[in-house]
């Protein structure tokens, strides 16, 4: 039996999985949310998934490695430590310090005074992309980060990250991505378009492109590169985001809550015949991916009962991070229409609204 545990509010990535095309391992795979974990006083056997241990309180994280060690010691099989799994900041600033990503990746309330333009903004904690686009001066990032926090960003929580021009000679961009499972590498989709930052929806689907991501899939050609990454990140189940320029990968993220499957209707922009000609690329991801779920699914002894859980402190402080700080969404709504009229302001008041942001 397969244990996934995620945010309550994020069960939807397996959720919709094991309701489409992963319905074949559905009674075989439980979800169970962390808050639950944090409350047992017992825990059956099997395989634990800990997905999007980015989204957990620091707090959170702790409480959760007192239940990896016991489930561990009992000889249950979990996969990514609370602890030792490297989230985004630490995993782009080991990954170059290894040699293994050009790109740096900053906080931004310590910019080193050697930052190689362009560079974007994002969140260090949430997956919400790149915040606005290139920004090429330090004007342009004092600015950037003067708006952010009127929209009701915390300085602390955002990253400054270089940009690395992975391009072809022809301007389009490829985003590749590649699921890591236990000691499985399975390559997932590529993204192809003319801008910089790809996600599916403003990728340009074609005939030809949907030909090379089949091709992509069944050579898994950065195969081996990306166990070396994974192993550096101390990942054992995630996804990978990454780019490749003169045949050597940059990594951009490791999901570790990412979207499975969309069940069987994919992508509802493309047309018919497009859906049709990617489906074989599907069905390949599918079965690699199952592949990977029936490895780590080691389960144990039959005639072992429960694992017994010591309870643990603060029980009653909420694990996850806020998925709306201070209801940004909101902010950013409202400020939208005003924002001709906030930018010259913000300019001015930019480097004193930083300075309070620290």
């Amino acid at each position: 039996m397969i244990h996934f545990v995620v945010p309550g509010t994020q069960d939807f990535g397996i959720r919709d999985f094991l309701e489409g095309r992963g319905a074949p391992m559905a009674g075989r795979v439980s979800i169970l949310d962390y808050e639950e974990i944090a409350r047992a006083r017992s825990l059956p056997r099997g395989t634990y998934i800990l997905s999007a241990l980015d989204q957990l309180r620091p707090s959170g994280r702790d409480r959760l490695a007192a239940v990896w060690e016991q489930l561990s010691s009992s000889g249950v099989r979990v996969l990514n430590h609370p602890r030792d799994t490297l989230l985004r900041f630490d995993l782009l600033s080991t990954l170059h310090r290894e040699g293994l990503n050009r790109h740096r990746a900053f906080r931004a309330a310590a910019l080193p005074e050697d930052l190689s333009f362009p560079v974007f903004l994002r969140e260090e904690h949430r997956h919400t992309g790149a915040l606005g686009g290139l920004l090429r001066t330090r004007r342009d990032v004092v600015q950037a980060l003067g708006l952010a926090r009127v929209q009701g960003y915390r300085l602390e929580d955002l990253l400054v990250v270089e940009f690395y021009d992975t391009g072809d000679q022809e301007g389009y961009f490829r985003k590749y991505a590649a699921f890591v499972i236990g000691t499985r590498i399975i390559a997932r989709a590529l993204s192809k378009g003319r801008s910089w930052m790809l996600k599916s929806r403003g990728s340009e689907y074609s005939e030809p492109m949907l030909a090379e991501e089949l091709a992509f899939l069944q050579a898994n050609p950065h195969e081996s590169e990306l166990r070396r990454i994974a192993r550096v990140a101390r990942v054992e189940y995630g996804r990978i985001d990454y780019s490749v320029r003169e045949g050597k990968v940059e990594t951009w993220e490791i999901n570790l809550n990412p979207t499975i499957g969309r069940g069987r209707g994919g992508l509802r922009s493309l047309s018919p015949a497009l859906s049709a000609l990617r489906e074989p690329a599907r069905e390949l991801w599918t079965a690699g991916f199952l592949r990977g779920l029936e490895e780590v699914d080691t389960g144990g002894p039959d005639d072992a009962g429960p694992v017994p859980l010591r309870p643990a402190k603060g029980s009653r402080v909420p694990m996850v991070r806020d998925a709306n700080p201070a209801g940004r969404g909101r902010l950013r709504a409202l400020l939208r229409p005003f924002k001709p009229i906030l930018l010259p302001v913000i300019r001015v008041l930019s480097p004193i609204l930083t300075r309070l942001g620290r």
